[in-house]
This record gives structure tokens, C-alpha cells and sequence, in this order.
């Protein structure tokens, strides 16, 4: 996906939230936003946005020395996803063995990002979550979704952000024997790294968790580890979570399946749907999802 002259605005909101979260003092919360919106003006918008955003969270944490700055956030959103998956079990309003439900409550999860909404308030985020039993989705999708997980022998399961990645673990133990699990290889806003596995639930669930080796809110191929790109290219299916990953990886020729809400007009226009619809997205499959604007 290529950077859109709409996604400028977004970009240049991130740079200014990051400063102000991670710089003490004025003089250096200039020093970013001056350095980030230079770079931002020599930017190749073939690109997609998420690799500008690569640029500007490696310099803000070089120039502050803090690497994490997020995870306040990643911490507060992993334990309200944790509230709600009990409220939800409690209260039965979940089937655990219902593969629409699993998928369902994996994409509502998408909701809490801090890189599409930089002020998102959780309690905001707790009502949509709570609704994702009523949004709209696409049954054909759905159907073709459920057919390839359950055909696939080798599943990579790219996880998206901290609080999502606990609705993560219903549809990962269902096929947990072939699943590999992968997480940012270095923190990017509040995107899930190792350290956040365990605490999201995934403990005892899989037996292998690897990292793209790199800080992209996405995935870049050209950033990644050697021991990412032979898993993603050895993999039977890849099922992928979260817009970023959608914008750096949907013209793939690998099978793949999107899940994500589809959170700004650029991505949801590619699609023909709604701002913050749920979006079952087949790539390279049977019964594949047309998208807009490819190159």
C-alpha cells in the first residue's frame, strides 16, 4: 500500500504524541518533531505509511534513551482485555468452540491501538470489544477463513497489539499443534513483544515464538530476521493481525488472512467497506477478498 497524502496528518500526530510522551524537556520534543518532519518531507510515498513510522519511533527512542515508551499502555490494555475475556466466559456470551465467536472477538480486539488513535481511551475501547457479537461480517470470508486454518498444517500468527493479543489466544489454541506465533522483534507503539507473550495468555499454548527482529507497526520483509522470512515463506497459511499489517503486507503472494478493523477512509475505501468494520481478508486463497489500489 503507498502512502496517501491523507495519511500525512496521521503520521505527523504520531510524531508530535511521541515526543510529548517520551521528551522531559522542550528543546528535545523539538529536536524529534523538527528531525521527523524532515524525514517525513523526503519520504518515498510508494512506501507504505508504517515504515515512516518505523523511522520515527527508532529516532525518538535513540534520541530519549526510552525504549518502551508505550508500555503503561500495553500493561492497561492487556489486563482490561483480560476483565472483559472473563466477563465474557461468566456470562456465556462466548462460545469457545464457535469459530465465528473466536474470530469475532480477535477482530474487536484490533480496536485497541494506539498508532491509528493516539489518545484512545480504554474504557472507550471496552464498549466496541463489547459489541462484537453484533457488527456485521462477511459469512463467505468467514467460511473461507475457517477452510484454511483447518486445512493448513504450518500456521505463522502474526499478533498485532497488547490487550488484542488476549482475544488471540481462543482462536490460537484451537489449532495451537500448528501454529507459530510471532511478535515485534523491537517495541513500536503498543504492538506486542516477547515480553508481553506470557502475560497475554500464550503460555502452554504454543511451543514456538519467534519475532520479525525489527520495529515496523507491520511487517518489513527488507527490516525482518532471517528466521522470520524462512518462516513466512515456509508457512501453509499466514494469519495476520492488525491494519499495519495489512497496509506493509497486502499485496503478497503468500496465502494469508487478514484480520483487522478497518480504522481510517484510505484502508477502508481500498476495501468497499465501512470506517471500523470487521474485515475478513483472503489473500492468495480460495475465495479471495478484491482490493482496491493495489500497487
Amino acid at each position: 500500500m503507498k502512502t496517501d497524502l491523507s495519511c500525512v496528518q496521521c503520521l505527523v500526530r504520531n510524531i508530535v504524541t511521541l515526543a510529548n510522551l517520551l521528551a522531559d524537556d522542550e528543546e528535545t520534543r523539538l529536536k524529534i518533531v523538527r528531525k521527523m518532519l524532515a524525514e517525513l518531507s523526503e519520504f518515498d510515498f510508494h512506501l507504505p505509511p508504517p515504515l515512516m513510522a518505523r523511522r520515527i519511533h527508532a529516532y525518538a527512542t535513540e534520541v530519549t534513551g526510552k525504549s518502551d515508551p508505550y508500555r503503561r499502555q500495553k500493561d492497561e490494555s492487556t489486563r482490561l482485555a483480560q476483565e472483559l475475556l472473563r466477563e465474557f466466559l461468566e456470562e456465556k456470551k462466548l462460545d469457545p468452540n464457535d469459530f465465528e465467536s473466536l474470530i469475532r472477538l480477535a477482530i474487536a480486539g484490533n480496536i485497541i491501538d494506539f498508532g491509528v488513535n493516539c489518545d484512545l481511551k480504554l474504557e472507550d475501547a471496552r464498549e466496541t470489544i463489547r459489541l462484537a457479537f453484533r457488527k456485521p461480517i462477511d459469512s463467505r470470508a468467514l467460511k473461507t477463513a475457517e477452510e484454511a486454518m483447518e486445512n493448513a498444517e504450518n500456521i505463522l500468527y502474526l499478533l498485532d497489539n497488547c490487550g488484542e493479543a488476549v482475544f488471540d489466544t481462543l482462536l490460537v489454541r484451537r489449532y495451537r499443534s500448528k501454529v507459530t506465533l510471532c511478535v515485534k522483534g523491537i517495541p513500536v507503539l503498543n504492538d506486542v513483544t516477547r515480553r508481553e507473550v506470557g502475560p497475554s495468555g500464550f503460555d502452554g499454548i504454543v511451543k514456538r515464538v519467534i519475532d520479525t527482529g525489527d520495529g515496523t507497526p507491520g511487517v518489513s520483509l527488507e527490516h525482518s530476521s532471517r528466521e522470520f522470512r524462512e518462516a513466512f515463506e515456509s508457512a501453509d497459511l499466514i494469519v495476520s493481525k492488525g491494519q499495519g499489517n495489512f497496509e506493509t503486507l497486502h499485496d503478497t503472494d503468500r496465502p494469508i488472512l487478514f484480520l483487522f478493523m478497518a480504522k481510517c477512509p484510505l484502508v477502508a475505501g481500498m476495501l468497499n467497506a465501512e470506517l471500523n468494520s470487521f474485515q475478513i481478508v483472503c489473500r492468495n486463497l480460495r475465495g479471495e477478498t478484491p482490493v482496491r489500489d493495489l500497487k
